[in-house]
């Protein structure tokens, strides 16, 4: 009797061994890393408690019962410590229902950071992989391949996400309470703790523009106006000599706040939608495939539906200088009929006033391309 209790104790939890004149805490403090974990590591007494070492005494990675443990209980220099309660239930004590009266592997119970942004993660046992977890949203990383948290930059989200996130990289520019220009984590905490941190409150320029909000730069930082994202931007809303300066709300919906809806919520490329000058006249004006159509401001559309004789009506957006300004583009000089000839009538001020006797020049800049025709100066 005497010999098979001596067996018993042998294998028995050594934590179920030690006196019993400690107070609570203190065996708290020792009794977990008594089956797992090294009492002499650093940090908190769960911390210490995660494997290495596994309940067979094993340190390395490649067994799951130690795994990428210790990458998760400490603080890196891209996230906090994750609590072991994110992902198992931590037991009061060693007999505690749930404890070591399951067979082995752990129970993964996933706890609020895993589960946020209305998220089911799942952990298999067979794959050794988390999925759906918005810790690591659509990653599945193996858990027995564990590796430095700032070598596995882009492997959770895209650097920067997909659409609809803003195609831009400066993420210093939303996310500066959590990293700065240079994607040093500044308080590595905010990150992978269930909450998008973000600073809202920005101006238009923050992300797209520089001394006005209109790119170039745009939001993937680029300034060339053969880039989808700049093109003829900065030439509408400069103005000249002879048209005036375009309003961004004719092309697009511009939002009072950064989250308000069909801002940085739809896909790229930006939604155009006309208004203003652009739908004058016979209206349904459209951009596709890079190019206006059917706008009055490019002379596609005329009054009263008439042909403008316009020679480049329908301008590309990114061929910026390639001639959609040049007089006679938008529309003939003089228009054809019912627009009386040139022979009737060789100077254009003698009905609209606003255009100059050389006929080139405006008087009013701001009152040519506005959506009307202009004969008495108002």
């Amino acid at each position: 009797m005497l010999g098979a209790l001596s067996g018993a104790l042998a294998i028995g939890p050594p934590g179920c061994l030690e006196a019993r004149d400690l107070g609570k805490a203190a065996r708290r403090q020792t009794n977990c890393t008594s089956c797992h974990g090294d009492g002499e590591r650093g940090g908190d007494a769960l911390q210490r408690s995660a494997p290495p070492a596994d309940l067979l005494a094993v340190a390395d990675t490649s067994y799951p019962g130690v795994g990428a443990h210790v990458q998760h209980v400490y603080a890196s220099a891209t996230h906090a410590a994750i609590a072991c309660a994110e992902c198992h239930i931590v037991p009061e004590r060693t007999d505690s229902p749930g404890h070591a009266d399951d067979p082995r592997p752990a129970e993964v119970v996933f706890g609020e950071i895993a589960k946020s942004g209305e998220r089911s993660p799942s952990y298999d046992p067979i794959a050794r992989t988390c999925q759906n977890s918005a810790c690591h949203r659509e990653a599945q990383p193996l858990w027995t391949e564990p590796h430095l948290s700032d070598a596995a930059c882009g492997s959770c989200h895209g650097l920067p996400p997909p659409a609809p996130h803003p195609e831009s990289r400066e993420c210093a520019t939303c996310h500066a309470q959590v990293i700065d220009t240079e994607r040093r984590f500044v308080s590595p905490e905010l990150h992978v703790n269930g909450a998008v941190e973000q600073d809202s409150d920005q101006p238009c320029n923050a992300c797209h523009g520089g001394e006005n909000p209109a790119p170039p730069r745009d939001l993937g930082g680029g300034t060339s106006t053969t880039s989808r994202g700049v093109g003829a931007h900065q030439v509408h809303l400069a103005g000249s000599l002879r048209a005036r300066a375009v309003p961004c709300s004719e092309c697009h919906r511009v939002p009072e706040k950064v989250a308000d809806p069909g801002h940085i919520d739809l896909a790229l490329p930006a939604e155009v939608i006309f208004s203003g000058a652009a739908t004058a006249f016979r209206g349904a004006a459209t951009y596709a495939e890079g190019s206006c159509r059917n706008t009055a401001c490019h002379g596609a559309s005329f009054p009263d539906g008439n042909d403008s004789g316009g020679t480049h009506t329908e301008p590309r957006w990114m061929d910026v200088g390639g001639g959609s300004a040049a007089c006679g583009s938008c529309h003939a000089l003089p228009p054809p009929r019912p627009h009386p000839s040139v022979e009737l009538n060789p100077v254009c001020s003698n009905c609209h006033e606003n255009i100059a006797p050389d006929n080139a020049t405006f008087v009013r800049p701001e009152l040519h391309v506005d959506g009307s025709v202009t004969f008495r100066i108002p």
